[in-house]
Parts: structure tokens; sequence; C-alpha cells
């Protein structure tokens, strides 16, 4: 991590001295934001500053108590958000700031890090827009200057617009319930990564470190496989040479045998990238992603597992020189997740088609079979963590929960109709750059 910023979330880092503003819409997402919040500054063994009402403060400190010990809690300092902003019973800047100072000061003589949540209660008096504008301009400075991340959050459903669109020019982030970007309104700033709130991130890191646990143990075991895998394909291979004098019959099977371990392996590669995807900060990283090599790549791959189920592919790729904000796993692991998954509910004899296409600035990805398809209950679970459509068929109910999300993070959408016995259709939108 640079000396210039700080970390925010586990794989998240911000602005050394960020100053964020959070219009909060949903009162237990506030909850759970101003909670994952203060747990990461507590990990991180940061002092924290709570500035919110009582009714609050219990609340987020019973969702605190599960997850961090006592001895961490110690380093939570509360002061009621009345009594800091509404000090002689109106907000005025001079106060406020006093406040500010007295509180912040001795916690800065120590050498832990400081983050501060601050929930500023709204007033109607007339006054109170140029009070609040000209105090967040000071708190702006004075949270760069103590180095600390602070969290400004305001009720969205009673600020009113225009005051919602001036106080962005003193943020450098802008949070809701469930994102956070840089303002577009603050300074020069020219970045544009938009991550996941305090809560829906720790929600994420909850789910995928379950599922880690697993791939723990598939990529140790995956090492023992590969080597003998290598060994039994390049017999077949040899024995496939020209030189060879084998029926047809013959050929045909060892044909099998070579497909067979090319699609062992690629289940196992498959395996240890997705290790390394939730393992790294991968997830959260963009970059210019060109497509059709990795279309390209996973095609040809889906059409090997397809020939051993019996089940041709069909592609029809269009994409020229397309490409997307994201990252390359994570877009192999989407493509991949839902041609396998197509091939899988496939019947031996059928097909599966892949199209992609591009219009109005969008990467549009169709992805059809004629298989067992889906009841409309199964569908409305489709995308449950560990939630498997089929017992009868491999896997651990991870590929669709992970397809989801990677496509949510890539700012793109996922749309599936299925009948039951007559197949699925998948259609996923991803915008390009």
């Amino acid at each position: 991590m640079s000396p210039n910023t700080i970390s925010l979330m586990d794989q998240v880092d911000v602005t050394n001295g960020a100053h964020i503003l959070y219009y909060f819409s949903n009162h237990d997402a506030y909850i759970k934001n101003a909670a994952s919040f203060l747990i990461n500054g507590l990990i991180q063994d940061e002092h924290v500053v709570l500035i919110d009402s009582e009714s609050n403060y219990h609340e987020i400190i019973e969702a605190l108590a599960a997850r961090v010990g006592s001895e961490a809690m110690e380093r939570i300092h509360y002061v009621n958000h009345a009594e800091f902003y509404y000090e002689h019973g109106m907000l005025l800047v001079t106060d406020v700031m006093n406040n500010f100072a007295r509180l912040f000061t001795p916690l800065q003589q120590d050498l832990r890090a400081i983050r501060s949540w601050g929930h500023v209660p709204w007033d109607e008096d007339a006054k109170i827009e140029e009070q609040l504008i000209t105090y967040e301009h000071r708190c702006d400075a004075s949270v760069q200057n103590a180095r600390m991340v602070g969290v400004c959050a305001y009720n969205a459903n009673i600020i009113p617009a225009h005051v919602q669109n001036e106080m962005l020019r003193f943020h450098e982030y802008f949070m809701t319930d469930d994102s956070l970007a840089p303002s577009m309104f603050y300074g020069d700033t020219k970045r544009s990564v938009i991550f996941p709130s305090p809560a829906v991130h720790m929600e994420m890191q909850s789910e995928m470190d379950l599922y880690k646990q697993k791939l723990d143990f598939a990529h140790a075991v995956s090492h023992e496989v590969r080597n003998p895998l290598t060994v039994i394909r390049a017999y077949a291979m040899l024995m496939l040479s020209p030189r060879g004098e084998l029926g047809e019959d013959h050929r045909r099977k060892l044909q099998a045998i070579v497909d067979y371990v090319d699609v062992i392996d690629h289940e196992i590669a498959h395996i240890i990238n997705t290790e390394q995807l939730l393992s790294t900060d991968t997830l959260w990283q963009k970059e210019a992603v060109s497509v059709k090599p990795l279309l390209d790549e996973v095609l040809d791959m889906m059409s090997t597992k397809a020939r051993t189920q019996g089940v041709e592919c069909q592609a029809l790729i269009e994409v020229q020189e397309a490409q997307i904000y994201g990252s390359s796993i994570g877009f192999k692991l989407i493509v991949s997740n839902l041609i396998s998954n197509a091939i899988k509910y496939s019947h031996e004899g059928s097909s599966v088609s892949v199209q992609a296409a591009l219009r109005d600035g969008m990467l549009l990805l169709d992805i059809r079979d004629h298989g067992v398809g889906m009841t409309n209950e199964q569908l409305e679970k489709l995308f449950r963590k560990y939630e498997k459509m089929n017992t009868d068929k491999s896997g651990q109910g991870i590929g669709l929960f992970m397809v989801k999300k990677l496509t949510d993070h890539f700012e793109g959408r996922i749309e599936v109709k299925s009948e039951l016995h007559a197949g699925t259709e998948v259609h996923v939108e991803l915008p390009l750059l």
C-alpha cells in the first residue's frame, strides 16, 4: 500500500486523508455500512470515532460485538451527534470545528491511524444549508491535514437535491448504500473505479472466504493429479500419430482419452484461476480487456468438453477488436461457467449455441441450450450461493453466484430465461470501452 493511501477495506484503498460523503436511503443498510466501516478500522488497529444518535449507536455496537473482541471495542470513541453538531441548539460551524478539535487532537498523539463516522442530522432551519456547506469545506481540510478517513453521512430522503450536489464538491468520495466512487465534482480527480460499499464488500468477502477454504483443498489435490494426466495424454497422442496402425474404432477411443484429459485439466485450471481470483485483489481491479482472444480460448476448450458429452457447440462470434473494462480471468470465468452449465444440462445429441455481438456500446453474449431447463422456482434461486439447480450433476453451486457478482462488478447485467424440459437461454450485456 502506498504511503499516500489508506486501507478502507480489505483489498480497497482510498486516498490518505479521504473525506467520504454518504447519502443513505435504507436504515438497515446504513447500520451494516457503519458497522463494516468501523470493524475494518478495529481490525487494522485504528482508533474509530462514531458520532451518531444513541439508538443507532446501540444497533451498530451490537453488530460490532459479534465480530471483534472487547479489547478492540475500547478503541471506539462515541459522541452523540446532536451534542456534537447542535451544541447550542443550532448548527454553528465554529462550535462544530471546536468540538472536532477537542475530539481528534488527543487521538492524534497516538501512533494509530484514525477513522471517523459522523451522522449529520438535518434541520429545516433556513440557515443550515449555508452552515453545512461551510462546515464540510472546513472539515475536508481538517480530515486531509489529520490524514484520517472520515465519513459524513446524511439521510438522502430528506436532504434537498441542490444541497446534495453542492456537498459533492467537498468530498473526494461519494458513497451510497451499495457503492463507493470518487466524487466527479471534487477537485480534478480523474479516478473512475467504483467499489462496493463497506457492508456489501464485507458480505462478499465472507462468502468468498468460505469458498476459498474449499479451493485450497482442491488446489493442493490438483498438483498431484495433473502430472499423471500429462503422461496419459502424451501416450495417447503418441499412439494417435500417423505412424500408428490403428483401426477407426481404436482412434476414436484414443481421441476420447485425449479429450477427457483436456477437460479434466481445464477443470483443474478453472479451480486454480478461481482461487487466484478470490485470494488476490484481481476481482477489484479493472483494465482494458480484448474480448475475442478470450472468447476463442474459452470456446476451444468448451468445444472439447461438449464433444465428450455428445453435445455440439455452435459459435457465432462477431466482436472484431472490442474491449471491455474488466479483468481477463473474470471475463473467462463468466463465459466458461455459462457455457459449461449449458453443456452440462444438455441432452446427448443436442446442441449449445454461443453468440457474441456488439450493439449500442455493449457486448452482447447469448448462450442457449435445449436441455433440462428450469422451473420458475429454480429461476428465482439461480444466483444464490451454493444453490444447485440439479443435484444429479456435479458442482458446488458457486458458479452462477460468481457469474452474477462478476457481471455486476463489470457494470453489466445478466438475464436468464428457461422452460422446464425445453432449455435455457442466458443473455449477458457488458459495457464496451
